[in-house]
């Protein structure tokens, strides 16, 4: 019999899902829908309602049932369109079999009548020759091995290019090919798999567009430009351009993709070839409970008891998370597996269900999967909240080396990079997260490196696993103020005393505490290398305590503690007593409280605690009338001045007031013990410089009150003013005048009323700036 000139040419095509409502098929991108249509199988015996699509039955039995159901037949092929199941038995001795065709425009069913490991759907627009295509499967053997790759090679690139497909999602605005790419290249290493024979073609091109500008056209193009055909009696044919694109699959409805063809008068049928994996479904275990964010794509790590069955694994489907409390139903969830990274990669940008504890569980046909082990779900925290703990700012001191600071306020569950950087300032210093996270995801430590960071305002930044960064301020702060030697000392028995402190960064000071002490900062000094406070110890400080100070230091939460930098001291030494002796040989005579300079004047001191090893300086109140302070200790004897033990409580002190004070000088004596400190200062007198008269005479020169007279002596220029008593005196109007050769020595002329009160009545002088007159040992 003659071979009909018309061919029957058998055109791998690929059968995808189509989205939407029944009836509207989606697109395929770079190829056109030939048609639409759900194929379902159902196990002997079963319930209708327990069918699955096809591409989700991993084991075909005898006696299944396969439904066809057309959804988007074209016009043109409702009259003559067919379409039938070419089955390879399990049976290694078993017979390919071609099923009854049947007419596409109605639907149909089909009973499997062996075990299948590949199932070939036939579809033939305009009609089918069952007779030349049972003799077309089953005498030649060639084909039935092509019809396995070819099946083989379907089930890698749908799962390359869902991978490829999951990968363009975060970015499906590119309209400008770039070769470095991951879904980029794993297209291309996928093209360069499947057909080694064009694996010099680039289906991206470099730096140029080529095709669809989404990666799934790109696919596209790829997938058609560079396939393999099947003919009759033509075996495996290298550069057949009828490759088919897969899109996302449908839970229901498939659509028939091919290339655009030429008219031709050659009658097409369309192949689509699906291996059964015919076994059990793998055993897959987590290996540990992973913590996941809700929003993203992420990748769980599991372990399989046999590695290879990572290509069982991408055959689960209606993949789920269910709650671990069993209060809530299960949640589907988009997994594709990955075996390269040995995980399971979950889509939870979309996730409906609530964060929590979840096991992870598919179906393998009618008997679902369950994954061993939780994943936690987690809602990603705002990291703005973020902050350092007041202990941590406290460690964080420029210079101190490497430093533990931990943060709180959010959730770090998925923080996976730190740095630090000065505000305003892009250049990043190194904050290292730990290794291995344990404790609560709340709290997070970072390690900062202050060796060589400068103390002021600084910003942690925090970066996310979806890359949301925030900034978070601190403060490295300056080196901790430091206390010189043993600190200052105070003694008991005072209301209040004024100590100074010494070190360096004593400005930073708010406050200081003491168990045994109330204390009083005073305002600090511009370097911060003193500080003064007023310290009133508690009545429990006793002499011999050194009491620990707790400061609050500027910008540090915590105190910090200074110990036994206050030292506890018995009573200040104090003087009791000084009585004066003054020369009563003096021309003009000193009042009381006033010392005489230029003359020696003796002090009996009584002292509390009495002894040997104390020293008393003699100076004034006011340092400006100050000749030179006196200091004395016991037993020292100076030119001007010295100081002698009369045992007991007594001291004697003899000086010349002049020595240490010019004249109106309030002197002062201090008395100091070295382990007790300093007493109050105790007056002694004022200084008063007196004229020391040694001869008056009156003349016979007339004054207009009187008669003049002569005074002759030292320091005369201190009278003012002369007279008979102390209730009137005439001023001086001369200036005194020194004796030739008698060095000091000087006269002065003063006018004096006359008669004199008495034949021989006493001088009267009025020392410079006093209202009342002095009498003097002296008279005409």
């Amino acid at each position: 019999m003659m071979r009909s000139p018309i061919v029957v040419s058998l055109i791998c095509a690929w059968l995808v899902l189509a989205c939407g409502a029944a009836g509207a098929s989606r697109g395929c991108d770079g190829s056109v829908a030939v048609t639409s249509f759900r194929m379902s199988v159902q196990p002997a015996g079963a319930a209708a309602n327990t069918a699955l699509p096809i591409r989700h039955v991993n084991n075909l039995a005898a006696g299944t049932r396969i439904s066809y159901r057309p959804v988007d037949l074209p016009a043109d092929m409702r009259k003559d369109a067919k379409l039938t199941l070419v089955l390879v038995p399990k049976a290694a001795d078993g017979q390919v079999t071609v099923l009854e065709p049947k007419l596409a425009a109605a639907p149909a069913d089909w009973q499997i009548p062996f075990a299948t490991r590949i199932a070939v759907l036939v579809f033939a627009p305009q009609g089918l020759d069952e007779k030349r295509l049972t003799n077309l499967v089953t005498k030649d053997d060639a084909l039935v091995a092509s019809l396995a790759d070819y099946a083989d090679e379907t089930a890698d690139l749908e799962a390359g290019l869902e991978v490829a497909n999951d990968l363009s999602q975060a970015d499906d605005d590119i309209t400008t090919v770039r070769a470095n790419t991951p879904a980029e290249q794993a297209l291309f290493a996928l093209v360069r798999a499947l057909n080694p024979a064009v694996s010099s073609y680039d289906p991206l091109g470099v730096g140029r567009r080529t095709g669809p500008a989404t990666l799934m056209g790109q696919g596209a193009a790829a997938f058609f430009e560079n396939a393999g055909g099947l003919v009759p009696g033509g075996g495996v044919l290298p550069m057949v351009k009828t490759w088919l694109l897969p899109i996302q699959p449908d839970p229901d409805s498939m659509t028939l993709c091919a290339k655009v063809q030429a008219r031709s008068r050659n009658k097409l049928a369309y192949l689509w070839a699906y291996r059964l994996v015919d076994g059990k479904p793998p055993a897959l275990a987590e290996v540990k409970d992973a913590d996941l964010p809700l929003g993203m794509r992420t990748g769980v790590p599991v372990k399989l008891d046999d590695p290879s069955a990572w290509r069982p694994v991408s055959r689960i489907f209606d993949w789920s998370l269910v709650p671990e409390s069993g209060s809530a139903q299960a949640v589907r969830v988009s997994v594709v597996p990955v075996p390269e990274e040995r995980a399971l990669r979950l889509d939870l940008r979309k996730f409906s269900g609530a964060p929590g504890a979840y096991r992870i569980q598919g179906k393998w046909d009618w008997d679902t999967v369950k994954v061993a082990g939780t994943v936690r779900l987690h809602q990603m925290d705002d990291l703005k909240t973020a902050r350092l703990t007041p202990e941590s700012q406290d460690r964080l001191i420029a210079g101190t080396g490497p430093v533990q600071v931990d943060l709180t306020g959010a959730d770090f569950l998925f923080v996976d990079h730190a740095w630090l950087h000065r505000p305003n300032n892009a250049r990043q210093l190194p904050a290292d997260l730990p290794a291995e996270r344990s404790g609560a995801s709340a709290q997070l430590r970072v390690e900062v490196d202050t060796d060589g960071l400068r103390a002021g305002p600084y910003l942690l930044a925090l970066s996310r696993i979806d890359g949301a960064t925030t900034d978070m301020p601190l403060r490295v702060l300056p080196a901790v103020p430091r206390v010189d030697g043993t600190g200052p000392r105070v003694n008991v028995g005072q209301a209040g005393q004024r100590v100074t402190f010494t070190g360096s960064g004593l400005d930073r000071w708010e406050k200081l505490d003491s168990d045994r002490a109330d204390i009083t900062l005073q305002p600090a000094g511009e370097d911060g290398s003193r500080r003064d406070a007023t310290v009133r110890l508690h009545t429990d400080a006793k002499p011999g305590d050194r009491l620990a100070v707790l400061a609050k230091v500027e910008g540090m939460a915590a105190a910090v503690r200074f110990p036994g930098v206050l030292q506890v001291a018995a009573a200040r030494p104090r003087i009791r007593e000084a009585k004066a002796s003054v020369a009563g040989d003096l021309p003009v005579s000193a009042r009381d409280g006033e010392v005489p300079a230029g003359s020696w004047v003796s002090y009996a001191l009584r002292v509390d605690p009495g002894g040997s090893g104390a020293s008393v300086t003699v100076q004034c109140a006011d340092p400006a009338a100050t000749v030179q302070p006196l200091k004395l200790r016991v037993g020292e004897k100076q030119t001007n001045a010295q100081l002698v033990g009369a045992g007991g409580d007594t001291l004697f002190l003899s000086l010349d007031p002049g020595a240490a004070g010019q004249s109106g000088c309030t002197l002062t004596a201090v008395m100091e013990i070295e382990e007790l400190g300093k007493s109050d200062p105790f007056t002694l007198g004022k200084v008063v410089r007196l004229p020391r008269i040694e001869s008056f005479a009156m003349t016979d020169e007339k004054s207009p009150d009187g008669f003049y007279g002569v005074l002759k002596g030292f320091d005369l220029d201190t009278i003012e003013k002369t007279g008979w008593t102390n209730a009137a005196g005439l001023a001086v109007a001369d200036l005194p005048r020194p004796v030739t050769g008698e060095g000091a020595r000087q006269t002065l002329r003063i006018a004096m009323p006359w008669p004199s009160p008495t034949p021989r009545a006493p001088l009267f002088v009025w020392l410079r700036g006093e209202t009342d007159g002095r009498v003097t040992k002296v008279s005409p």
